[in-house]
């Protein structure tokens, strides 16, 4: 997650009840197996969806998005997932990211980047949370078409 990052959007979908988060979740394990991805990084790779477009639908307050994308940086290639939405938001949301702290609360969070190769949120009240995930390919270069 840096300057030097080709991202390419392959999907954009709403994010407002739970037939947004399975259809996410198709969408985004189709894009990785069509790039190759090993069957236990799409079965990650569709946790992640789940964990994060869920939380959307049940805590925002309000419908959001996914983007789904091939991303390559510094000889790396893979796939980017970004959920964001305009909801409640996170009050210090890195403390949701520290595992057994707050029981149950905010284990998908916290379980989720460490699924992931990339994990950067962004929150705050009042104006919405995004999530930036990056998965890499082994079995790929740092080219993407």
């Amino acid at each position: 997650m840096n300057n030097n990052t080709t991202w390419i959007e392959l999907a954009r979908l709403p994010v407002g009840k739970m037939q947004d988060v399975l259809l996410a979740r198709f969408v985004g394990r189709d894009e990785a197996a069509k790039m190759g991805f090993p069957p236990v990084i799409l079965t990650r790779l569709a946790t992640v969806i789940s964990e994060m477009t869920r939380n959307v639908v049940q805590h925002a307050g309000c419908a959001g998005e996914i983007q789904i994308g091939k991303v390559a940086e510094a000889g790396k290639a893979g796939l980017r997932i970004i959920v964001a939405d305009k909801g409640k938001g996170i009050e210090h949301p890195e403390r949701f990211l520290e595992e057994g702290k707050i029981g149950t609360l905010g284990s998908g969070l916290a379980g989720s980047r460490r699924l992931v190769d990339g994990f950067k949120i962004t929150s705050a009240p009042g104006e919405g949370t995004t999530v930036i995930m990056d998965i890499w390919n082994p079995a790929v270069d740092g080219i993407i078409s």
